[in-house]
C-alpha cells in the first residue's frame, strides 16, 4: 500500500447521452472553427506590417484553439467519469451563450447537469494533497495578465497605426476592428483567469484549465519553453485529476481506495 500517493475520489455516475451528444457537435463545430482560424493564419497577408497582422491572427487563432480544447476536456470528461466533467461541462457551454443561437442550448445542458444529473462526486482537490505548483500559478497569472497588453495594442496602438496608414478614414471606424478582435479572443483569457481561480481555490478543473493553459503558451511560439516547463511541473505534481483513468484505477487499487 503506498501512502503518498493522495486517495483519488470516486468516478462519477453515467451522464445522459443526449448530454454527450450535445458535447460531440459543440467539438465538432469548434473543431470546424479552429480549423478556418488554423487556414486564416497560413494564407494572412503578412507582406505589410508583420508583426502586427501576426499578433492579431495569432491571439485570434489560439482563441479559437481554447475554445475547441474546452469542448474536447468537457466530453472527455463526461464520458470517462471524471470528478470534474460537470464543472468543465459548464465552462464550455457557457461559451455558447456568446453565438446567441447557443443560447437555449446552454441552458437546457445547465439544466440537465445540475438538475437532471447527479454524479456524486466533490470537485475540490483532496485534503491531503498539497497546494498547487508555485510556478504553475503564476504562469496562469500571467497568462491572464497578458490581456492588458492585448488590450493596449488593440485600443491604443492598433488605430495610432491604422489613422497614420488611413488618416481620410474616420478615427472610431477603427476600434470596431480592436472589439472584434477582444471578442473573440475571449476564450483564452477566460480559460487563463479561470484556471487561477480553480488553483487558488483547489478545484479540479483548474488543475485541468492549467494543463490546457500550458499547451496555449507553447502554441503561441515564444511562450513554448514555459509551457513545456509547466507541463514538465504538472507531471511532477502527480494530481489525480491530470492521471488518465485507467492510470488513475490502478492507482486507487495500489492505495487500497476503490474508483
Amino acid at each position: 500500500m503506498s501512502s503518498a500517493t493522495p486517495a483519488l475520489p470516486p468516478r462519477a455516475s453515467k451522464a445522459p447521452w443526449w448530454l454527450l451528444a450535445c458535447f460531440i457537435l459543440s467539438t465538432l463545430l469548434s473543431l470546424a472553427w479552429a480549423s478556418a482560424w488554423t487556414l486564416g493564419v497560413i494564407y494572412a497577408d503578412y507582406n505589410t506590417h508583420p508583426a502586427e497582422n501576426a499578433m492579431l491572427n495569432v491571439f485570434v487563432w489560439e482563441a479559437a484553439v481554447a475554445m475547441l480544447g474546452l469542448q474536447v476536456l468537457a466530453l472527455w470528461g463526461l464520458y470517462t467519469r471524471q470528478h470534474w466533467g460537470r464543472a468543465m461541462a459548464t465552462i464550455a457551454s457557457g461559451f455558447w451563450v456568446l453565438t446567441l443561437i447557443g443560447i437555449p442550448f446552454a441552458a437546457l445542458v445547465w439544466w440537465a447537469l445540475y438538475r437532471r444529473w447527479d454524479p456524486g462526486v466533490e470537485t475540490t482537490f483532496s485534503r491531503d494533497h498539497p497546494s498547487a505548483p508555485v510556478y504553475v500559478t503564476g504562469l496562469t497569472i500571467v497568462g491572464a495578465a497578458v490581456v492588458l497588453v492585448w488590450l493596449w495594442f488593440l485600443y491604443i496602438y492598433l488605430p495610432a497605426l491604422l489613422i497614420q496608414l488611413a488618416p481620410n478614414i474616420d478615427e472610431s471606424s477603427w476600434y470596431w476592428i480592436g472589439t472584434f478582435a477582444l471578442f473573440f479572443s475571449l476564450p483564452i483569457w477566460v480559460v487563463q483567469g479561470l484556471a487561477v481561480v480553480g488553483l487558488l481555490q483547489k478545484h479540479d478543473w483548474g488543475a485541468i484549465l492549467a494543463m490546457l493553459t500550458c499547451v496555449l503558451w507553447i502554441l503561441s511560439g515564444v511562450g513554448a519553453p514555459f509551457g513545456i516547463a509547466g507541463l514538465l511541473v504538472l507531471w511532477r505534481w502527480q494530481h489525480p485529476a491530470l492521471k488518465p483513468p485507467a492510470r488513475a484505477a490502478r492507482g486507487a487499487l495500489s492505495s487500497g481506495v476503490p474508483s
